[in-house]
């Protein structure tokens, strides 16, 4: 069960794509994929490192200690959502927002950590998720907001 939900984010994740690399500026949805990315990446190998989590199920293992269905598709096309649903919002939506994406995420997450071997809680919890991945996503959505800021002035 554990593969088919792997490969069913796979596949919806890079379905989703076209859906959001059709939207202007995709310039900006790119660097938030990317950016996003690497943030959850970096953040993940710390997590692991200190033994606060593990995924126990994931695509090469040998390779990877993360989950990078998760580290590298999931939550970058989340934020890029994100960031296209926040892009004209006042700062008070675009925390209200980061929160209305972070607990979907969390309880899943949540869901598969007690019914799968995706992700096997050891010093963490589904508060400490739900904190992480909001900082992210503000995180990433602080970042862009620089980049468009910068990129008008040149």
């Amino acid at each position: 069960m554990e593969y088919v939900i792997l490969w069913a984010a796979t596949i919806l994740c890079f379905g989703s794509m076209f859906i959001w690399m059709l939207r202007k500026p995709i310039k900006d949805w790119l660097i938030i994929f990317l950016l996003k990315s690497v943030v959850t990446a970096i953040t993940d190998c710390f997590i692991i490192a200190a033994d606060l989590l593990d995924y126990p199920i994931r695509f090469f293992p040998k390779v990877f200690d993360t989950n990078i269905v998760f580290d590298f598709l999931v939550f970058p096309t989340l934020c890029v959502f994100y960031n296209i649903t926040t892009q004209h919002s006042k700062l008070k939506s675009i925390f209200v927002q980061a929160l209305l994406y972070s607990i979907p995420v969390t309880l899943l997450e949540f869901w598969a950590e007690k019914n799968t071997e995706l992700i096997t809680y050891k010093h963490w919890n589904a508060f400490v998720s739900l904190i992480t991945l909001m900082a992210t996503f503000l995180i990433v959505r602080g970042a862009i907001a620089i980049v468009r800021k910068v990129d008008s002035y040149v």
